[in-house]
């Protein structure tokens, strides 16, 4: 990853979220899941090469994810790492 490169405001959440030594909180994961739910309401050119099984993974991830929220239960280690393996689909590429 490029250090030198400026990121714009919408991406430097996203680049902390992909960062593993940054625990996920609840505002975390509310503001990822707004930011898919954007990103694919636009039809994001990062997710249309998506394959069928590829986007039932990221439903699944991303309602699991909510889910987590609604029963206010904290993310374990396997869906933090299914989210961010999500969100980094979405990182633009350096």
């Amino acid at each position: 990853m490029d250090k030198t490169r400026v990121y714009l405001p919408a991406e430097q959440p996203l680049r902390r979220l992909l960062d593993p030594s940054h625990p996920l909180c609840r505002e975390d994961v509310l503001w990822a899941l707004g930011f898919i739910k954007k990103k694919v309401a636009d039809r994001a050119p990062e997710w249309s090469g998506l394959d069928r099984p590829q986007l039932l993974a990221h439903f699944t991830c991303f309602a699991d994810m909510a889910l987590l929220l609604l029963h206010r239960r904290s993310p374990s280690g396997h869906d933090t790492a299914c989210f961010r393996r999500m969100l980094s689909e979405l990182a633009p590429r350096d």
